[in-house]
């Protein structure tokens, strides 16, 4: 498991709930650092974010939401039962640092 940084323990002092329905590219380099080794969840890739281009199809990560977000995979779980949404049916990474 990711070990706890000084910035991520500033990082936990603050609204977790505030990365929920936002993709990850669409973060600020300072958002990023603050939440950094935040665990969140995504919905497995699934046929709505395939897109096909130039006769390819790809999977656009852009299209992908956070879901949930918190100090654990527990958490998360907590969190998408709490909406009724199948654990099953979500991957769970920390987020990473910018750079």
């Amino acid at each position: 498991m990711a070990t706890k940084t000084g910035a991520t323990q500033t990082a936990g002092a603050h609204d977790v709930k505030t990365l929920i329905g936002r993709a990850v590219e669409d973060l600020s380099v300072t958002d990023r650092l603050q939440y950094a080794n935040t665990w969140i969840a995504f919905r497995l890739y699934s046929p709505p974010h395939k897109v096909t281009k130039d006769g390819v199809e790809y999977v656009d990560v852009r299209l992908r939401r956070i879901e949930a977000a918190g100090k654990s995979i527990e958490e998360l779980i907590a969190q998408l039962r709490q909406r009724s949404l199948d654990p099953k049916e979500f991957e769970f990474t920390p987020l990473k640092p910018p750079y």
